[in-house]
């Protein structure tokens, strides 16, 4: 029976993946369509009270007052980060370092690169002023397991005061080297999640990171997760940097991460910021060649969830998340407009807040927002640079005609750190880069049943 409420097709874009045309539009509504069912939508000949038009109604295609308030609280959903203040508060304790590695040049320093606890104090009144029931701390450096007393001091009274009951989440950032029994009960004891990086096997690992007398990392890395796990019962999550020595390599990096238990591994381009600019020639690539290995990366995992050895990729999570469930997976780089300061402050060790870790690597403070020392959060979240810089993040700048421009985001920092311009000129380079990840997860949404069982589990 014919509808009697007025409806209307909302203005949608399209991409032929496979057999099918994707079709999508602002809200994040899609549908996967045959070349006929596309015609009669792209022509505009959508038969009320057909059975394409009951499809895409449902798909919210098209809209009528019975379906317009799910439409929109599906928007509202997956776009939650627009309708909260910063979640996650990352502390830049230290900027010295006990490594060398190939993208990072943070070695020695004084301890004047420490944060103090005066202004890890003014860090953690950041944390509880904002208005925000879940919010995480995470530890960086440097290294930063180098500046121990702030560490310890900003988890315990983190957890002290949280007096509000906030969703409080705390995670250590370390390479494990300095990580001993006493430290290892301390974070388990308090909750205290580790993550650390690890680049593959130790043909791929050590070429990236040696410590300061130029040997490979790897043994002590493993023998640190291995110890934590066996004697403390806690799980370290393992993050690889994805350099040039890795691309050739994506099965044995893959098969790294599920020798060492972990079920989800996150592929990510290294950023051509701060120390990685002067060592491109040597560790840097293309769009076009991450992509390759990121295509190759995810033909191996599904065949390995296929076949029984269950691994999930991270960005392509987050982009089910997003595409199916319509939430908000809190992931910055696709957040519309961009997350930085938003989502997520970045504390340098003499308290000066910058909208991301990004934007404090680049060496000028041209996104300095302040101080911890002299603001409070309500003045630096209200600071016309990050106003200025958040309008340059909306993707709908240059990436309104892509069909997953509904789900992508835009880091302007990241762009000015690359062409000193904070709007991309033409597609950027992490534009590029999620444009493929999105395709690439599409591509196996839609293709074989047994690719898209897999890829709904992992949400």
């Amino acid at each position: 029976m014919a509808s009697t409420t007025v409806s209307s097709i909302l203005p949608f874009n399209a991409e032929k993946i496979n057999d099918k045309y994707l079709v999508s539009n602002k809200m994040g509504c899609w549908d996967a369509l045959d070349e006929g069912e596309f015609g009669r939508l792209n022509s505009l000949r959508v038969l009320e009270g057909g059975d394409l038009f009951d499809r895409l109604l449902k798909k919210g295609l098209i809209v009528d007052e019975n379906n317009i308030r799910s439409v929109i609280e599906g928007y509202r959903s997956f776009n939650a980060n627009l309708f909260t203040d910063t979640s996650l508060h990352i502390a830049v304790v230290t900027k010295r370092c006990n490594l060398r590695c190939t993208y990072c040049h943070a070695e020695g320093g004084a301890s004047s690169e420490d944060m103090s606890i005066e202004t890890a104090s003014r860090v953690l009144q950041y944390l509880f002023d904002v208005r925000n029931n879940s919010v995480t701390l995470e530890f960086q450096g440097g290294e930063p397991l180098l500046n121990w007393p702030v560490v310890s001091f900003m988890t315990e009274h983190a957890r002290k005061f949280n007096t509000l009951g906030k969703n409080l989440s705390i995670v250590l950032v370390t390479n494990l080297l300095l990580m001993d029994d006493a430290k290892m009960r301390f974070l388990a004891d308090h909750n205290v999640d580790v993550c650390s990086s690890l680049d593959g096997p130790a043909e791929i690992h050590d070429k990236n990171r040696k410590d300061v007398a130029g040997r490979g990392t790897h043994a002590q890395v493993v023998a640190k997760i291995e110890r934590f796990s066996k004697e403390f019962g806690r799980k370290t999550h393992l993050l690889p940097t994805i350099t040039r020595h890795t691309l050739a390599h994506p099965e044995k990096l893959i098969d790294e991460y599920l020798r060492l238990g972990q079920g989800e591994i996150a592929l990510r381009p290294v950023n051509r910021i701060g120390y990685a600019c002067g060592n491109w020639e040597d560790i840097g690539y293309s769009a076009e060649e991450f992509n390759d290995f990121y295509t190759r990366a995810m033909a191996y995992i599904m065949k390995l969830n296929t076949s029984g050895t269950h691994i999930s990729e991270r960005t392509a999570r987050n982009i089910l998340t997003k595409v199916l469930h319509k939430k908000d997976p809190g992931y910055v780089d696709m957040m519309n407009p961009c997350g930085a300061g938003r989502a997520v402050m970045s504390y340098a060790p003499d308290g000066g807040c910058y909208p991301s870790d990004e934007a404090r690597m680049l060496g000028d403070n041209i996104f300095r927002l302040g101080s911890v020392l002299n603001e409070s959060y309500d003045k630096m979240i209200n600071n016309d640079i990050l106003l200025y810089l958040l309008s340059a993040g909306c993707s709908d700048l240059w990436n309104y005609r892509s069909v997953f421009s509904p789900w992508m985001g835009v880091d302007p920092v990241v762009n000015y750190a690359v062409e000193k311009n904070v709007i991309p000129k033409g597609s950027s380079r992490l534009g590029q880069v999620l444009k493929h990840q999105f395709k690439t997860v599409f591509s196996y949404l839609l293709g074989d049943n047994k690719y898209a069982e897999v890829l709904e589990r992992w949400t």
